[in-house]
């Protein structure tokens, strides 16, 4: 009777074990789970992070306005350039570069036996062309004269005949002389007459075509003279001279050196007023348009710029921009190629909530972030839309209110987060 009551004990107890090891067991797992997913950076869910490391920003109500930093450059508001215009061999530099230089100032000497030669070829041919013309003009001109003579004695013949023709007509009457004779005279003076009618046709028709002959010439004379007067003038090129007075700022020419037609031997700067130059990137092409301001910082005062000009070209991801001063007494307190920090204002300024600018938007574009709670030791994730941004401050849409503290630096070692404890560092 005692064995079996023993057996039902111990198989009670056993079960009872039993249990007792799964739930502890069970237990275990649970707070081993529960630890991991708090503490693994691999579960995307917790993350432990020192406050140590990150910027916390607050959102707040104030001034915004979207800019966009440059780098200027002072440049000349207008150069020219030099050029060879028949180029030669440099004989002579008369400046050196980076000297003032005044309207008409010789720089360098240049020499072109060719284009001497051919100069002096030119005003042979010409003055040839001159005196062939000249001596057809003349020729015309006697030709008038020859022409008026001969209606002249065509005059003279002409009264002559009609007082005889007169005489005649008196002596006939009396019958002094024959019928024949008169009849000779008449006829004389009536041929005579038609003659000399027509020799002033033809010499107005004459005179009419040989004044436009000579008016022609005349011209032609005209033209010859001044493209002798161009060959002699490229002579006068070779002596290189300042288009206008400024710097000397480029001067590429040796003694001795030979420069072909057209190329560039230098420039002059007119430095009576500067200008700022700078590269924008591509990407802001569309929102850059003259009439747009700038400012940067000189001697600890704000001075402000204004787009002259938005060069079309876009080279190497970037375009060029020229600015104007609005104040031209600023321009005498710069030096050329000095450098300027620009900011250059993309819209106007408004009351707009914002956060501050961070390493965030790299991980996240904008679309989310990571919101502290009150007490600062937890951080949750937040879906907000945010717009414009300047490189201190990003234009808050939706998602945030003032007050809100926001961790804006970046999110790269918990982007896959959707919580954070904040453990503050010793």
């Amino acid at each position: 009777m005692d064995k079996p009551l023993a057996k039902t004990t111990k198989k009670k107890h056993q079960g009872k074990y039993l249990l007792a090891v799964l739930s502890t067991s069970l237990f275990i797992g649970v707070f081993a789970f529960t630890q991991s997913s708090a503490t693994l950076t691999t579960s995307g869910k917790n993350y432990n992070v020192a406050t140590n490391n990150l910027v916390i920003s607050t959102v707040e109500q104030a001034e915004f306005v979207e800019y966009l930093p440059l780098r200027g450059v002072v440049e000349p508001e207008k150069t020219i350039f030099i050029d060879a215009i028949d180029g030669g061999r440099v004989e002579e530099v008369l400046i050196q570069e980076g000297a003032l230089v005044e309207q008409g100032q010789a720089i360098l000497k240049l020499s072109n036996t060719n284009l001497q030669l051919n100069v002096l070829a030119r005003e042979a041919e010409v003055s040839e062309q001159i005196n062939n013309m000249r001596n057809t003009r003349l020729a015309l001109e006697q030709n008038q004269l020859s022409l008026k003579r001969d209606v002249i004695e065509l005059d003279f013949k002409v009264l002559r005949l009609q007082k005889q023709f007169t005489r005649n007509q008196a002596l006939v009457r009396k019958t002094l002389i024959s019928q024949q004779a008169f009849e000779a005279v008449k006829d004389e003076l009536d041929f005579q007459l038609k003659y000399r009618e027509t020799v002033q046709q033809s010499q107005q028709k004459e005179a009419l075509l040989q004044s436009q002959q000579l008016q022609q010439l005349t011209q032609s004379i005209k033209t010859l003279e001044s493209n002798l007067a161009i060959s002699r003038g490229s002579l006068d090129k070779l002596i290189i001279r300042a288009p206008s007075s400024g710097q000397l700022t480029f001067l590429d020419a040796q003694v001795g050196e030979s420069k072909s037609n057209g190329q560039r031997l230098g420039q002059v700067d007119l430095i009576e007023q500067y200008k700022v130059t700078a590269q924008v990137d591509e990407f802001y092409v569309s929102r850059v348009a003259k009439g747009q301001t700038a400012s940067f910082e000189l001697n600890q005062q704000s001075h402000l710029i204004e787009v002259a000009k938005v060069y079309p070209g876009i080279d190497n991801g970037t375009f060029k921009v020229d600015f104007n001063f609005s104040d031209r007494t600023i321009a005498k307190k710069l030096r050329l190629g000095q450098s300027v920090q620009l900011k250059f204002n993309l819209s106007s300024s408004e009351s707009k909530l914002q956060i501050a600018n961070g390493g965030f938007m790299q991980n996240t574009a904008g679309s989310w972030v990571f919101i502290v709670d009150e007490n600062g030791k937890q951080a949750s994730k937040r879906t907000v839309r945010l717009g414009r941004k300047n490189p201190q401050s990003i234009e808050v849409l939706t998602g945030l209110s003032k007050g809100d503290r926001v961790i804006t630096s970046s999110y790269a070692s918990f982007a896959d987060a959707e919580q954070l404890s904040l453990l503050k560092s010793n």
